[in-house]
């Protein structure tokens, strides 16, 4: 569900809005008839697997890979020639 307010209905309102939010409504902003911000409940945190599955790729990364074409720099990140 999600509800509008005006920017000035959110700041006369704050605690509300946020109890709101908290009850797991996201609420659209409003400024100047348009949407500038969404307020809405933080999403659920990472599983312990797909942790374990970041760490691991990212101490892969750390050591390199073997592609085969000598060290990658970060210069090469961006393709320029020297």
């Amino acid at each position: 569900m999600m509800g509008v307010l005006s920017i000035r209905e959110f700041n006369a309102n704050v605690s509300k809005a946020i109890a709101r939010v908290e009850a797991g409504e996201t609420i659209a902003i409003m400024k100047n008839g348009r949407v500038v911000a969404e307020l809405r409940p933080r999403s659920e945190d990472r599983s312990a697997e797909w942790k374990r599955a970041y760490e691991e790729s990212a101490a892969m990364m750390r050591q390199g890979l073997d592609l085969g074409i000598g060290k990658v720099t970060i210069e090469d990140k961006y393709g320029d020639d020297a």
